[in-house]
C-alpha cells in the first residue's frame, strides 16, 4: 500500500506544474462565484493541472487525491479537486477553508513538511470504506513548498483480503490442530498396545515362557520398538543362561549320585559284617580247596 501512495505522488510530480498551481493559489485566478462550483470555474489552467489528477484515476482507480495549500500559518484550503471532474457535486471547492474539525488537518501540515504517512487507516463513514491515506509537499521549481497533495487509496481489497487470509489461517489452524490430535490419538494408542504386549511378555517371562515379542513394524524407530527390542534381547540372553544353569544342575546330579553310591558301596565295604562276610567266604574257599 505503501509503495502504491509514494508512486502516485510521483506520478503526479510528473504531470503537474506546480509553479502554475502556485499562481493559482495567490489568487491569481478566473473564477466567476455566482455562478457556482465547478461550473464558475473558467480558469484554463485549473482545467489543465485539474487533468492531471484525472489521468490518475487510469493510472490507479482506487485512489482519490486533491491538492491543498496554507493560507496563512493556521489556516488551509483546498486546491485541485479529483472529484471536480468525476463527480462535480461533491467535490471540493477551490480555495474553500479545510474545516479542522472534520478533517485531519495537522496531518495535511505535516505534509507540508514531507511525505507523511497516516498510522492507521481512514475510516470513510459515508462511503463505508477504509482508506490508507498520507500527504506530501508540492514544490514549485525554485524547490519551495507551495501546497500538499493529499492521497487516499481504498484498503477496502486488503482488509477484505485479510480478513480472508485470516479465516483461512483459522480454518487451516484447526485442521493441523485436528490432525495433530488424531496423530497423538493413533500414536498413543499404538504406544499402549505395544507397552501392553512388553507386560505380558514380562509376565510370561515368570512362567518360562521365553518367546520373543513381535511388534508391527514401522518406518521410524521410536523409544517403543527400541525397548522391545532390548527386551527380546535381554529375553535371548535369559533363556541360554538357564538352559546352561539346567545342564550344569543335571550334570551336578550325576556327580552326586555316583559320589553317593561310591560312599555306600565303602560304608558297606568296611563294615564288620562285611569283613565278617569276606572271611568266611575266605574260609570256605580254603576247606573246598583241600578237600579237593
Amino acid at each position: 500500500m505503501e509503495e502504491d501512495i509514494l508512486s502516485i505522488r510521483d506520478y503526479v510530480s510528473t504531470c503537474m506544474d506546480e509553479d502554475v498551481l502556485q499562481a493559482l493559489s495567490s489568487g491569481d485566478v478566473q473564477y466567476n462565484v455566482s455562478a457556482g462550483w465547478p461550473g464558475g470555474m473558467t480558469d484554463p489552467r485549473y482545467w489543465e493541472q485539474q487533468a492531471c489528477l484525472d489521468s490518475v484515476n487510469a493510472y490507479n482507480s482506487r485512489a482519490e487525491i486533491y491538492t491543498y495549500y496554507a493560507i496563512d500559518e493556521t489556516t488551509l484550503a483546498y486546491g485541485l479537486d479529483q472529484w471536480a471532474t468525476l463527480f462535480p457535486d461533491e467535490s471540493y471547492e477551490f480555495g474553500a477553508v479545510i474545516d479542522a474539525e472534520t478533517n485531519n488537518v495537522e496531518d495535511l501540515w505535516l505534509g507540508l513538511e514531507d511525505t507523511y504517512i497516516y498510522p492507521d487507516l481512514e475510516y470513510d463513514e459515508e462511503l463505508d470504506v477504509h482508506n490508507y491515506a498520507a500527504a506530501a509537499p508540492l514544490q514549485n521549481s525554485r524547490g519551495e513548498v507551495i501546497g500538499g497533495l493529499s492521497i487516499f487509496l481504498d484498503a477496502g481489497w486488503a482488509v477484505e483480503n485479510l480478513q480472508t487470509l485470516s479465516t483461512n489461517l483459522l480454518v487451516i489452524f484447526i485442521a493441523i490442530f485436528a490432525l495433530i490430535t488424531v496423530l497423538v490419538l493413533v500414536i498413543t494408542r499404538k504406544t499402549t498396545s505395544e507397552l501392553t504386549a512388553l507386560k505380558d511378555a514380562s509376565m510370561r517371562v515368570a512362567d518360562g515362557d521365553y518367546t520373543p515379542i513381535t511388534l508391527k513394524p514401522h518406518k521410524l524407530n521410536d523409544e517403543v520398538s527400541t525397548l522391545a527390542q532390548s527386551f527380546n534381547t535381554m529375553l535371548d540372553k535369559v533363556h541360554t543362561r538357564e538352559e546352561t544353569l539346567q545342564h550344569e544342575v543335571e550334570e551336578l546330579k550325576v556327580q552326586i549320585d555316583m559320589e553317593k553310591r561310591q560312599k555306600d558301596v565303602k560304608e558297606i565295604v568296611e563294615s564288620e559284617f562285611f569283613q565278617d562276610l569276606k572271611q568266611r567266604a575266605s574260609e570256605v574257599r580254603k576247606q573246598r580247596s583241600k578237600k579237593e
